[in-house]
């Protein structure tokens, strides 16, 4: 099978997969199944761009599209919406979202085009009653506490990170202190502790996340060293 086009050929091998006679496996998939899939080739790819490996990042890219494309198929089966519309409807977005580039809001600083789309995706997401709505649960912790940081920040006075740091001191005294009691009080003053460290973090433009997956990888890689 070739095309001149790679997109709609991955579509119709897609579709082929799942069609009568295709692979078992793919016809037994629901968006269910598919989540762990998802996830999983989310972190790939994130470690093809840790490693800084162009073949291996264009490599997981094409795995996290084949999700894309597999997801969009079972939904075009059911008469929901198809990979075009997808294609569509985050091509409209971006146009959207970013009128300083295709509209007439003309040149803008970064802090003003954070504001607009703020005050777009408002109007795109009336249903959304708080700023913390659509916040995905599925975050990893210290990740989903920062980005929570992020959004409380915007539209409201922002603590000075002296201010967050004498917070951090505190909840770090009283962890210590948390420490000589049970496991509970000790695990809610840790909790504490890590939800004013992602505070700071944010306020001095650090990503918490990122820096604990590259610290671990440090580790790790001294550990394999000391091991071999």
């Amino acid at each position: 099978m070739t095309s001149q086009d790679p997109f709609r050929e991955l579509e119709k091998l897609m579709a082929r997969l799942r069609a009568p006679g295709g692979c078992p496996w793919d016809r037994r998939q629901t968006h269910q199944s598919l989540k762990p899939y998802l996830l999983e080739e989310a972190h790939e790819t994130l470690e093809a761009v840790d490693q800084g490996d162009p073949e291996a990042l264009r490599e997981e890219l094409g795995d996290v599209l084949l999700q894309v494309v597999f997801h969009a198929q079972l939904a075009k089966e059911k008469g929901k919406f198809t990979f075009q519309d997808v294609a569509r409807a985050i091509n409209e977005k971006l146009i959207r979202r970013h009128p300083h580039v295709f509209g007439k809001a003309g040149k803008s600083t970064i802090r003003q085009v954070n504001a607009r789309w703020e005050q777009i995706k408002k109007v795109e997401k009336p249903q959304r009653k708080s700023v913390l709505d659509g916040l995905p649960k599925s975050l990893p912790a210290l990740h989903r506490a920062q980005r929570m940081h992020e959004k409380l920040s915007k539209g409201h006075p922002e603590e000075s990170p002296t201010q967050l740091k004498k917070a951090l001191d505190k909840r770090w005294k009283d962890f210590q202190k948390a420490l000589r009691g049970n496991k509970k009080g000790s695990e809610m003053a840790a909790g504490d502790f890590l939800l004013a460290f992602t505070a700071l973090a944010q306020a001095k433009g650090l990503h918490a996340e990122m820096a604990l997956r590259k610290a671990s990888s440090r580790h790790e890689k001294s550990q394999r060293m000391l091991n071999l």
